[in-house]
């Protein structure tokens, strides 16, 4: 393990911090500096202790070449002015091997004392088919609340239909939208914490900082963006469990760009992709026809698992799919550093 002392510098004084920027900086210039597998786990660690999206920091970091202390002045900003110090505390413990602090067993004991959420029926059906439905993971009007965020960051209005098509979205249906109290509030959930926990098998667990998404209805001048069926990880070997989330924040019909995925693709994943033709891509193979949409109310979450083939659906309603990405991981979570 490299020294963690080292990169303990600046004014937040978070282990790691420092090796992910000049890492980060490093391969804007052209540098290549070899990623080992911890280096992953920490970068994870680190940016969701801080509440910092993956692809907007890294975003900054070569758009803006900033100095480290002009790295961290951002940070504090995108915190909203003020960076927690019980957050840094349980970076520091964790990255360092030490037990937890009182702030954060705390908060593991309230998670270990809810009631479960998932039901056995649930976890059955989560291992056959490699996804579940948390009902009522938020309330209704917290859902509500972080829907009225995404109208107000894009600029439109659900009672004017025709302002969904005036201003961009971003890439494809996402949203860059991260950082909103009713954002917030929703990843504060315990429903949501207690889930994970009963998939992951532990309540001590971060949760990523991930955007939202504004699916729009199809017509005669607008189709749907994508993304279509995909993989988030890796397809070479090893396939390590890892999970993924959508919160619907309204109602979501079958056929309103529901979320979709090829169900209980985790178990064939492996024998799959040993079945195709030797120097087939197996991102470009079909599997369409294999997909199925699922449906949900406001509030509910889909948590699935990262080998199933998933994405999301043509709109043919007449109101937007809107949602928001929330996935929570553990400490030793492994991730496969070759990507194919």
């Amino acid at each position: 393990m490299y020294d963690l002392s080292a990169t303990e510098a600046g004014k937040l004084g978070v282990l790691h911090l420092g090796r992910f920027y000049e890492r980060s900086l490093s391969q804007r210039r052209g540098i290549r500096i070899e990623l080992t597998e911890e280096d992953l786990r920490f970068d994870k660690i680190v940016l969701s202790g801080l509440r910092l999206p993956l692809e907007l920091t890294i975003r900054y970091l070569n758009e803006q070449d900033p100095t480290f202390a002009e790295f961290e002045k951002w940070i504090i900003a995108i915190n909203g002015g003020r960076v927690e110090p019980s957050a840094i505390q349980r970076i520091n413990r964790a990255l360092s091997g030490r037990p937890w602090d009182e702030e954060t067993s705390g908060l593991l004991e309230r998670v270990d004392a809810n009631k479960d959420v998932l039901t056995a029926e649930d976890l059955r059906f989560w291992e056959k088919n490699g996804y579940v439905i948390v009902k009522e993971a938020v309330s209704r009007e917290d859902a509500q609340a972080a829907q009225k965020a995404v109208w107000e960051f894009l600029g439109m209005s659900p009672e004017n239909p025709s302002s969904w098509y005036e201003n961009p979205i971003g890439k494809g249906i996402m949203t860059e939208l991260y950082h909103h109290p009713a954002l917030s509030r929703t990843r504060r959930s315990l429903r949501i914490h207690k889930a994970f926990a009963q998939i992951w098998n532990t309540s001590d667990l971060w949760m990523t900082v991930d955007r939202t998404s504004f699916n729009p209805p199809e017509n005669e001048r607008y189709q749907f963006q994508g993304p279509r069926l995909h993989w988030d990880m890796s397809l070479a070997p090893p396939h390590y469990f890892g999970t993924q989330g959508i919160l619907y924040l309204c109602d979501t019909a079958i056929d309103q760009g529901a979320f979709s995925c090829v169900p209980g693709f985790q178990n064939e994943l492996e024998s799959w992709l040993a079945s195709l033709p030797l120097g087939k891509d197996p991102r470009q193979v079909e599997l369409d026809d294999k997909a199925q949409c699922v449906p949900a109310s406001a509030g509910d979450l889909i948590i699935w698992h990262q080998a199933l083939p998933h994405g999301s659906s043509p709109n043919l309603r007449d109101y937007p799919r809107i949602a928001q990405y929330i996935n929570m991981f553990p400490l030793d979570h492994r991730e496969n550093l070759t990507w194919h």
